[in-house]
């Protein structure tokens, strides 16, 4: 075994390791499931700013693919013109105990309105996390058409032939940094056999500033947007829960956004080896998308 061999053993080993702890000690998602249609294929909708061109002109490609949404889409127009069957929320200020005013407005009005507004049958996907409040139950734990799946959010990572098992028993997933990661993964999950992903942009490097107080400032545009997006301060919601106490949540450094980012596409490359093992197609059909994983496809073409 030469050097290069012998440190990525040790290197998934200890991943491997570390993992079992998080499957163990992580909160428990829902257990095995598939969706009730006969549809193989899956049109993943992020919010990217390219979405608005595929839905302004394009709508008709959508047709007889079921759909997943995600994030504040549900408070758009086309959520209830589309009726997607899934949806994914996996950001954390959604089910911290203790976070902004702001936040809290925002998650409050976004749940209210897909509750009010889903009148066909849904599955709505939120980390197990959330299994400890009680708001996600008074919202959608009668509702007549949504169905709640916990998903495992703990990040598995190690030898390639652990981390396939440990994803097809939902025991959790390649490290959500972002929304489109476990979208990708319930998609493979749910014996989805073709799945595309429209509104991918991931353009963020290039939107990313740094001004002369040396804080880090990013511009996220979405399809939905009604004006121009503007640079915000990038923040840490892993560390939501104590520093609302008092103020904002702390601002990321430089290094820590690229590393958020670093994680993220580098998910996308996890996905793509897990979905060749499931025999699932994924491909990319956003222009320009900077995820480098997926082949891409001009729907034109």
């Amino acid at each position: 075994m030469n050097i290069v061999n012998l440190r990525d053993f040790i290197f998934n080993f200890n991943h491997s390791f570390l993992s079992i702890f998080k499957i163990i000690f992580f909160p428990k998602g829902s257990s095995k499931f598939s969706i009730p249609s006969q549809n193989k294929e899956l049109l993943i909708l992020g919010n990217g700013p390219s979405l608005k061109e595929l839905l302004n002109s394009k709508k008709a490609y959508l047709d007889k693919k079921d759909l997943l949404c995600v994030n504040y889409f549900g408070r758009t127009d086309e959520f209830t013109e589309l009726k997607p069957k899934i949806y994914v929320i996996c950001s954390p200020e959604y089910f911290t105990k203790e976070e902004k005013e702001d936040f809290a407005v925002e998650r409050q009005r976004t749940l209210d309105t897909i509750a009010q507004r889903t009148t066909w049958p849904m599955i709505f996907c939120i980390p197990a996390l959330a299994k400890k409040t009680d708001f996600w139950n008074s919202k959608f734990k009668n509702h007549p058409f949504i169905k709640i799946f916990f998903m495992a959010t703990a990040p598995i990572e190690g030898f390639p032939s652990f981390e396939n098992w440990a994803y097809k028993q939902f025991l959790g997933m390649p490290r959500p940094h972002n929304v489109l990661i476990p979208s990708i993964f319930l998609g493979i999950n749910f014996n989805y056999k073709f799945i595309e992903i429209a509104g991918a942009d991931h353009s963020w490097l290039q939107e990313i500033y740094v001004d002369e107080d040396n804080e880090v400032l990013l511009s996220q545009k979405h399809f939905y947007d009604k004006q121009a997006a503007k640079q915000e301060h990038y923040r840490d919601m892993s560390k939501a829960q104590p520093m609302y106490n008092g103020g904002s949540a702390q601002t990321r450094k430089l290094h820590e956004v690229l590393e958020k980012f670093y994680y993220t596409f580098k998910s996308y490359w996890t996905l793509k080896r897990y979905a060749a093992f499931r025999k699932v197609s994924v491909v990319n059909i956003t222009p320009n998308s900077w995820i480098d994983a997926f082949p891409k496809k001009a729907i034109d073409k």
